[in-house]
């Protein structure tokens, strides 16, 4: 079932369905969120938030956008309502490495698993070491696998300046790597 049939299913009352497109988000929102905070327990709380909202507010989902679009924006307000309420400073967002392993091929021989794991590991820390704008666009896009337009949307920007971001940081990631492979 794709997710509108499972949002018509939930606004009929179906319970399962509620579980079904829950368990389909749950881990990309935490992801997320995570990324965001740094903080497992904040994250557990905004998660809830998210859902919460995404609930309430379900009916109103006009099919615009998709929903995972959609429930990325609420993830995305919620997370900025609590830097507003909370006036703290954003924390390095730390890339789960997992994920980034997992886009890698499962046919691979063991020399080339380590040297993977080795090179994911120092892309991860020298995408640590970009504006948290840029790791932004980075994840959505290449993690997420959200579209330009998606991500736009997400982060209420213009496609143009999700590109322009999106050329910028890649750009700033290549010289953090040129900067540390001639040092």
């Amino acid at each position: 079932m794709n997710d509108h049939e499972l949002i018509r299913e939930i606004l009929t009352g179906d319970q399962q369905a509620i579980q079904q497109l829950h368990e389909r988000y749950v881990d990309r929102i935490f992801h997320y969120i995570y990324i965001q905070t740094n903080s497992y327990h904040d994250t557990e709380e905004l998660l809830q938030d998210v859902f919460f909202k995404a609930a309430r507010q379900l009916s109103r989902f006009e099919g615009k956008s998709s929903f995972k679009t959609w429930i990325f924006k609420i993830a995305r307000n919620v997370v900025i309502d609590y830097y507003r309420k909370q006036n703290k400073e954003r924390l390095s967002i730390s890339m789960d490495q997992d994920v980034i392993e997992n886009m890698g091929g499962k046919d691979e021989s063991a020399e080339n698993t380590v040297l993977r794991h080795i090179q994911v590991d120092e892309v991860l820390k020298t995408i640590d070491k970009l504006p948290v704008h840029y790791q932004t666009v980075l994840h959505l896009r290449f993690i997420e696998d959200f579209s330009i337009k998606e991500t736009a949307e997400i982060m209420g920007k213009t496609t143009l300046s999700v590109k322009s971001m999106q050329r910028r940081a890649r750009q700033a990631l290549s010289e953090q790597v040129k900067l540390e492979v001639s040092s």
